[in-house]
């Protein structure tokens, strides 16, 4: 199997579960945050989304482009969908030798990282806000949750 397979394999577990936590939140949630401070349930899950998407394509030496702009009505599980599939493709453009190529992130980190490294940043941001969002899903009252991890 190639890194890259290995890759996919290791993120579409914790994707599976952050879907299936996204179709639990009603569109009457989408304002809704767990204490003052906190990110509203749809900014969180569009910043999720979209950062796993956009670190995928600059893995894949694409320019990231904006599925959904500020103020799209489309529902956070549709979202979901998109932005998984957009994201397994860029991913799936990748060869394992690309995963050690430089990919330059000076504005975002200040340096160039591997593509191989830019990816894992990603997951564990994703793995990180997924775990955040059990947290408001319970909170909406939702008790029968899915598992960390889709199997």
């Amino acid at each position: 199997m190639s890194k890259v397979e290995q890759f996919i394999n290791s993120l579409s577990p914790h994707r599976g579960a952050l879907n299936d936590l996204i179709e639990m939140i009603d569109e009457k949630n989408y304002a809704f945050k767990p204490t003052p401070t906190s990110m509203e349930t749809e900014k969180l899950v569009n910043h999720t989304l979209k950062t796993t998407y956009t670190f995928a394509r600059l893995a894949a030496k694409q320019s990231p482009e904006d599925l959904f702009p500020e103020g799209d009505d489309t529902p956070l599980a549709e979202r979901a969908r998109v932005y998984t599939d957009e994201t397994y493709a860029s991913i799936k453009l990748l060869e394992d030798e690309d995963l050690d190529e430089l990919i330059d992130v000076k504005k975002m980190f200040g340096s160039e990282i591997p593509a191989g490294k830019l990816l894992e940043m990603a997951k564990d941001h994703e793995i990180h806000h997924k775990g955040q969002l059990f947290v408001y899903v319970r909170e909406m009252g939702h008790t029968d949750l899915p598992s960390f991890v889709k199997k």
